[in-house]
C-alpha cells in the first residue's frame, strides 16, 4: 500500500521503521506530509472528506461528525488515542469554511481560484473565522481582515494545512505553545474549563444548555443537530452489539 492515493495506508504501516533508521513518529510524520489521502481523507475515521471540516492546531483534516463521535465515544475508534490525544473538546478544533467551486466541485482558494490538494499550492486558515485561503493570496492582498469576512485576524495565528516542512511544521506547534501561554486554546477559545457569571454561578450550568462528554456546552444549531445523528448512531451500534451477544448466548444455551 502506498501513499499515492489509490490507497489509505495504516497507521501500522505509517510508523514501520528499522534499526538504525528515523524513529516510528519521524517517520509516521515524513509519511502523512507526503501522502496524499490526508488531503482527501478524515485522518481519524479513514472515511472521505465531506463538508463540514475542522481542523486541529498541525493543521490536518477531519470530518466534523467524526470528531464529535470521537468526543462522546472515543472507544469506537482504535488508533484514536495515537491520532487525536491533542483533541480533548470542541476548543481544540476549528471548523473550516471553505469554497466550493460552483463548476467543478473542488475546493478552492476564494481569491486566486487555487485547487486545495495535495501537491498543490500551499493554504492557510485563519482560527478566527476559519476561512481558507492559498497563502499566495496574502501576498497578494496585505490586510489584516479576512479576504472574505472582514474579520480582524491576527497574523501570529494562521494555521497552515497539512504543512510539507520541517519549518511550518514547527511554526504550527510554535503557535500552539504561544497560545497556551496566553491561556487560549487552537480555536483561540479560553483555555478555563469554566466561566463564571457575574453573581458568582458557573456558566456551563445555566439551564437548557447541551453538552457532549468533553464538557464543553454546544451551541451551534448544525453542531446540535450532527451531535443528535452521532449519538443516535453511536446507539445505534451498542443495540446491535447488545443483540449479537444474546444471540450467541442462546446459541450457547442450547
Amino acid at each position: 500500500m502506498g501513499n499515492d492515493g489509490g490507497s489509505i495506508p495504516t497507521r501500522r504501516e505509517l510508523v514501520k521503521s528499522t534499526k538504525g533508521e528515523r524513529t516510528s513518529s519521524e517517520l509516521f510524520e515524513q509519511n502523512l506530509l507526503n501522502a496524499t489521502f490526508v488531503w482527501s481523507t478524515c485522518l481519524l475515521s479513514k472515511r472521505p472528506l465531506e463538508l463540514p471540516v475542522v481542523s486541529d492546531y498541525l493543521g490536518h483534516l477531519y470530518n466534523k461528525d467524526s470528531i464529535l463521535e470521537w468526543l462522546i465515544s472515543p472507544e469506537n475508534f482504535g488508533d484514536g488515542e495515537a491520532i487525536v490525544p491533542h483533541i480533548k473538546s470542541l476548543k481544540d478544533i476549528v471548523e473550516l469554511k471553505i469554497t466550493k467551486d460552483e463548476d467543478s466541485g473542488k475546493w478552492t482558494c476564494p481569491v486566486t481560484g487555487k485547487e486545495l490538494k495535495s501537491g498543490g499550492s500551499k493554504f492557510d486558515y485563519l482560527p478566527e473565522c476559519g476561512h481558507v485561503f492559498a497563502e499566495s493570496a496574502f501576498r497578494e492582498i496585505d490586510t489584516d481582515n479576512c479576504l472574505e469576512c472582514g474579520l480582524k485576524y491576527n497574523k501570529d495565528y494562521v494555521v497552515t494545512i497539512n504543512p510539507t516542512t520541517k519549518t511550518d511544521v514547527e511554526a504550527n506547534k510554535a503557535r500552539m505553545g504561544r497560545l497556551k501561554s496566553e491561556g487560549l486554546t487552537h480555536s483561540l477559545k479560553s483555555a478555563s474549563s469554566k466561566k463564571k457569571r457575574k453573581n458568582g454561578e458557573d456558566a456551563n450550568e445555566k439551564k437548557g444548555k447541551k453538552k457532549i462528554k468533553a464538557g464543553e456546552s454546544i451551541h451551534n444549531e448544525e453542531t446540535l443537530r450532527m451531535t443528535k445523528r452521532v449519538l443516535e448512531s453511536v446507539q445505534h451500534d451498542i443495540n446491535g452489539r447488545k443483540r449479537s451477544e444474546a444471540i450467541q448466548d442462546l446459541y450457547l444455551k442450547a
